[in-house]
């Protein structure tokens, strides 16, 4: 039971920080959310008795690979995106088109 939890503990959050990386406006908190994710997949992978695939999850994927993305944002030193005006214009913007897609992801986890 207790590995139960730990599983749906550590998916949520994989989950979780998986989705705020995209919602992310900052992209320095984006790299530290995808770090994040990265922790807790590795902790999952400890889980599936994996200890060589999580460590090396660590180790390249948040050691390095997100450390190299880490000094990029920083030396482009590029705080927020800023929306271009197409994008502010774009059709699926449209209340109505969000509105339906958060009625259709409403009846995905309800079916879920």
């Amino acid at each position: 039971m207790p590995e139960t939890l730990v599983f749906y503990l550590l998916s949520g959050v994989a989950i979780v920080a998986s989705a705020l990386v995209i919602g992310q406006r900052n992209p320095m908190y984006s790299v530290l959310l995808v770090i994040v994710s990265f922790a807790a997949l590795a902790g999952l992978y400890i889980q599936l008795d994996a200890p060589f695939v999580a460590v090396v999850q660590i180790i390249i994927y948040a050691g390095a690979i997100m450390v190299l993305f880490l000094f990029v944002v920083m030396l482009l030193n590029a705080p927020q995106e800023d929306a271009a005006d197409w994008d502010r214009t774009h059709p699926l913007r449209r209340p109505a088109i969000s509105r339906l897609g958060s009625m259709l992801a409403l009846l995905l986890v309800i079916q879920l």
